[in-house]
């Protein structure tokens, strides 16, 4: 889901079938152009998905407005059969009173301007919330489904494996 250009299929292994969806046509167009798997699907509306192995969501969450991220890791958890990983940035804590933030925030909010979302500063999440919702399961994910927190640069990436439960 949100798959963007879908350059994420080139760093898996040659035997992965990588399927795509996002809202934004342009990047549908470019990612049919290199002969990726990919169609135009809305994130929230389960119809879109399809049951794979693995659900990757990279950089997506600060797209969705926060009373729709519920429904959009629900559509994911359900569409994987073994695992769902979230990669999402984690923003250092802002001083929203300091001189260069309302710079920092138009500049952001412009950046991630993709045609299909309209982002604001505040759909980001810091690292403390990021944390916390991963270990949540953002509300949408059983406690009982085992779940792995990894930190790559200022990502933070939660693994969240249907195989094991915890305690196993």
């Amino acid at each position: 889901p949100a798959c963007g250009p879908a350059n994420l299929a080139e760093f898996l292994p040659i035997s992965s079938h990588y399927i795509g969806f996002d809202a934004n046509e342009d990047f549908i167009r470019y990612a049919l152009k290199k002969k990726r798997d990919v169609y135009v699907g809305n994130v929230l509306d389960k119809k879109n998905y399809q049951t794979c192995d693995v659900v990757i969501t990279c950089d997506i969450l600060h797209h969705i407005k926060p009373t729709e991220r519920k429904t959009f890791i629900r559509n994911c958890f359900v569409s994987a059969k073994r695992l769902l990983i979230i990669c999402e940035p984690a923003q250092k804590e802002q001083k929203t009173n300091s001189f260069f933030y309302p710079i920092k925030k138009y500049l952001t909010e412009w950046s991630e301007r993709d045609g299909t979302s309209n982002v604001k500063m505040h759909y980001f999440f810091s690292y403390a919330q990021l944390t916390t919702q991963i270990k949540n399961g953002f509300g949408a994910i059983p406690s009982s489904i085992k779940r792995e927190t990894k930190e790559i640069g200022d990502d933070i990436i939660g693994v969240f494996i249907k195989t094991a439960r915890l305690g196993s």
